[in-house]
């Protein structure tokens, strides 16, 4: 047994259990006992039973495995809550008429709203040539609507909106986006990149009563799913101050960390500012702001992820979002300061250009515990790799989008050839390079649901198939140890909270799961399917199924 001398009785304990604790000092054991929110002893039945006295909480596990309370280091929690919570859910449309159905109806159903929102249309089923303004109007009744594709780089608009934006034949395009147009330059009814965020401005926002009451329903949700942290990967100042007042008002039962956007055409000094004075107001134990974030390009779908060679279908390639210049000044900026960089890269010309900027930071400042992280790497050139274990970089993944997809997979392999295409997604060979690896979301792009991500990495096979069916480059597929590793310790790592939370260790928080199966024996095409028992942040209980008594 591990654990401290105490004079007084815990507060809780757990027995019972199949403890995998993710500790390499103790990764296994049958009980834990909590005192004050902390982990204060592991070991087997008997021991821990000691530490029980008269007002001691006490739960049976019944054998269940238990794990670390499970952390998502890339997921876009306050807007996603608020987009869902609020609009139109378009993510079930398979085509045409569904998709527009789900716009009716919803219209119909809010008659009060300014605005007809809506998200996660797929930007690989639908396309710029049928989602017209015309097409929107006619379920919109009149009223400007705005819908975000499941990637938030695409995006659709009806007459309405364009007008009330000023988007007409010669009006200019904005910074890093694009209005898709007709040949007259009027604009088509598809945003791409940026033009979906000049589009937003314009609409009604969301209350900060709005956003509280999502992220009040989303974190229950989330904890029903046994997730107990996130790394919010896009904030602002009035998100931080939502976050901190959910939290005061009892409502947020998540770790949040966050970071915040870096933007290429502001000046450099006025957001270093803003961030540092963003880092020194938040900066709590459950709600803290940490980081940069920078988007150096975009998404294949829309054809702005920037690759090192040209592409094969067109002989084209995207441009950074950021010219090198830039991204060497603005990491070492941030760096020096230290800040961790978050760094959205798809193609294998931005992960170069974020690794060799990371590297240059290093060069001009010297090494130091930075953590910096890409996230998505959806296009990686294998020399790169061996590059993140040298600069200490960490390697944030999204597993779910590594599993068959027909229309978005043929995009992929007309844009890149086949041999390009083996390195898709090769979290595998990231792995087995020994560098630190994250599974995440990236909610709403797709679900938050872990243990559907989970299997995703395992299997690189779509939910629900069989041992037969196809599978996404099957080289870069992960043991569920490596997989788990990703949710807990390694992202509490990414998430600069491994010192308190990320295993159950003595003196961390005791933020753990009990789930309804052992994910390290059941058939890997079975994780999906998991239950969670029982969730706690801090020994608290946050969520308990009624099917565990």
């Amino acid at each position: 047994m591990t654990g401290v001398a105490m004079t007084i009785a815990a507060d809780l304990i757990i027995t019972h259990a199949d403890i995998h604790t993710m500790d390499p000092s103790l990764p296994r054991a049958q009980a834990i006992a909590v005192h004050q929110g902390r982990i204060v002893a592991v070991g087997d039945n008997v021991d821990i039973e000691r530490m029980a006295g008269v007002e001691t909480r006490r739960i049976n596990a019944q054998g269940q495995l238990m794990l670390p309370g499970l952390q998502d280091t890339h997921v876009h929690f306050q807007l996603s809550s608020a987009d869902l919570y609020h609009n139109a859910s378009l993510y079930a449309a398979a085509n045409l008429d569904e998709l527009l159905a789900a716009i009716r109806e919803f219209a119909e159903r809010h008659p009060d709203k300014a605005w007809i929102r809506g998200v996660g249309f797929s930007s690989s089923v639908f396309n710029p040539e049928e989602l017209t303004k015309e097409l929107l109007d006619s379920v919109t009744g009149g009223r400007p609507a705005l819908m975000l594709a499941n990637d938030y780089h695409n995006g659709w608009a009806n007459s309405a909106a364009f007008e009330i934006a000023g988007v007409t034949a010669g009006s200019p395009e904005p910074a890093n986006g694009s209005y898709v147009r007709n040949a007259d330059d009027t604009p088509k009814g598809w945003l791409l990149e940026d033009a979906i965020w000049a589009m937003n401005r314009i609409a009604p926002g969301y209350t900060d009563e709005e956003y509280l009451e999502a992220m009040q329903h989303y974190s229950k949700e989330f904890n029903r799913r046994g997730i107990t942290g996130v790394l919010d990967a896009m904030v602002n100042r009035n998100y931080m101050k939502n976050y901190q007042a959910s939290h005061d008002r009892g409502d947020l039962t998540l770790r949040v960390r966050a970071t915040s956007k870096v933007f290429a055409h502001k000046p450099l000094d006025e957001q270093l500012r803003e961030l540092k004075d963003l880092r020194e107001i938040y900066r709590g134990d459950r709600v803290s702001m940490h980081s940069a974030k920078f988007f150096l390009d975009g998404v294949l779908e829309s054809g702005t992820a920037v690759f090192l060679q040209p592409r094969c279908d067109t002989g084209g390639n995207a441009e950074l979002m950021f010219t090198r210049e830039q991204i060497n000044t603005c990491f070492a900026a941030f760096d020096r300061e230290k800040f961790q960089l978050h760094v959205h890269t798809i193609g294998d010309g931005a992960v170069r250009a974020a690794v060799d900027g990371i590297e240059h930071a290093r060069q001009i400042n010297g090494q130091w515990d930075s953590r910096h992280q890409l996230a998505h790497l959806q296009v990686v050139a294998p020399a790169d790799i061996p590059r993140f274990s040298s600069l200490g970089i960490l390697a944030n993944f999204q597993p779910l989008w590594a599993q068959p997809q027909p229309e978005a997979d043929a995009i992929a392999e007309a844009m890149l050839g086949a041999e390009r295409s083996e390195w898709i997604f090769p979290i595998g060979a990231f792995v087995r390079k020994g560098v630190t690896c994250m599974m995440s979301s990236d909610w709403g792009v797709s679900t938050y649901d872990p243990f559907e991500i989970l299997q995703s990495a395992v299997t690189r096979q779509n939910v629900g198939a069989g041992p037969d069916d196809p599978v996404h480059n099957p080289q870069h597929r992960i043991s569920i140890e490596d997989a788990i590793r990703g949710y807990t310790l390694n992202a509490a790592h990414a998430a600069w909270r491994d010192d308190c939370t990320g295993s159950l260790s003595v003196g961390k928080y005791a933020d753990l799961i009990l789930l309804d199966r052992n994910l390290f024996e059941i058939d890997p095409g079975e994780i999906a399917q998991t239950q969670v028992l029982l969730t706690l942040l801090e020994g608290q209980e946050v969520h308990r199924s009624p099917d565990f008594g």
